[in-house]
């Protein structure tokens, strides 16, 4: 029973492609054509796995035409047949048509069937190794794929817990406010509406400019400023060439509104926050003076925004007490054209 391989063999002579084809095609699917163009024309309908050319042929030789196979059908194992004298033949077919074999002949049928079916062998070992390398390219960009949707995913779900978090505390400003002046409880809510558009509008976006986070900062610090005055001082140092750097939405207002909430904010003893940027990070700075607890402090803020760095950079954020000082670091990323 023939083999499914399919064979191509090109020769001018009538009797040695009739010789061939009754030789080999109880082993092979075999196809004859009496020219290098009747064999391109072929090959444009017809799939070949192994195409064999008589050298010495009128109008197109062998090599010209497995050269022109190599470049339009790369993937067909290409052989030539030539005579012993013919040594230039058979260099140009290695050069120009990257033969895997060259025949002399006359050839012997026994050698002959032995070389194709070894070359048939490597060929389905490079289509197998290319398959599994094209497999392995697809799973690895459906784990990419699948990745990426995890952490956008994981992030979704950090990111709708600034909501609550940054309401919450608002709620419990505002909470402070109308026993104590009414009139600026009210002006609390109508400027907290317009910087809860903000917050809506900002937090479905992965990172955001440093200009876009400190103009928001600024005015998350005027509703601040209604409640604290002159007992919270803000002093900004930042330079020019990092006010397009990026950061997380909300990262510095998370900051600036925990330094507010656990450290204690009045007239003897005023806040006073650094933001400033250093090397390529933001780092934020107060004076601490902590209060003797925070009711309802759940801990989810510096969590969040930890999560949220090692997610979309790979990067970790430093905090903690340096002195008599807390000092939070926050790199600052550069955003990806």
């Amino acid at each position: 029973m023939a083999s499914p391989f399919q064979i191509l063999y090109v020769d001018d002579e009538e009797d040695n492609l009739i010789a061939f084809k009754a030789v080999f095609r109880r082993h092979f699917q075999v196809h004859l054509a009496q020219s290098g163009q009747d064999a391109l024309a072929l090959l444009d309908d017809q799939t070949i796995d192994l195409i064999i050319s008589d050298q010495r042929m009128p109008k197109m030789t062998g090599v010209e035409l497995l050269e022109q196979v190599r470049v339009r059908f790369p993937d067909i194992i290409r052989m030539v047949l030539t005579g012993y004298s013919d040594v230039q033949a058979i260099i140009d077919a290695i050069n120009k048509g990257k033969i895997y074999h060259y025949i002399t002949k006359p050839w012997d049928v026994d050698e002959l069937k032995i070389i194709m079916e070894n070359a048939l062998e490597t060929y389905m070992l490079k289509k197998k190794n290319k398959q599994l390398i094209e497999e392995k390219t697809n799973l690895q960009l459906q784990n990419e794929r699948m990745e990426k949707e995890n952490i956008l995913s994981q992030f979704s779900i950090l990111k709708n817990q600034i909501n609550p978090h940054f309401l919450f505390n608002s709620m419990n400003i505002l909470a402070a406010l109308i026993p104590s002046d009414p009139e600026k409880a009210v002006a609390f809510t109508t400027r907290f509406a317009k910087l809860y558009r903000k917050v809506l509008e900002l937090r479905d976006q992965l990172i955001i400019s440093l200009s876009q986070e400190l103009e928001f900062v600024d005015s998350f610090l005027f509703l601040q400023k209604m409640r604290f005055d002159e007992s919270l001082i803000i002093n900004y140092n930042i330079e020019d060439r990092h006010r397009e750097s990026c950061l997380p939405p909300f990262a510095l207002q998370l900051l600036v509104e925990n330094a507010i909430k656990h450290n204690i904010v009045s007239e003897d003893q005023p806040l006073s926050i650094n933001i400033y940027t250093e090397g390529d990070a933001l780092h934020v700075v107060n004076n601490l003076q902590l209060r003797g607890s925070v009711k309802d402090s759940t801990g989810i803020g510096l969590a969040n925004l930890r999560a949220r760095y090692e997610m979309i950079a790979k990067q970790q954020i430093f905090s903690g007490v340096e002195g008599k000082q807390y000092i939070t670091r926050l790199p600052l990323l550069v955003e990806e054209d």
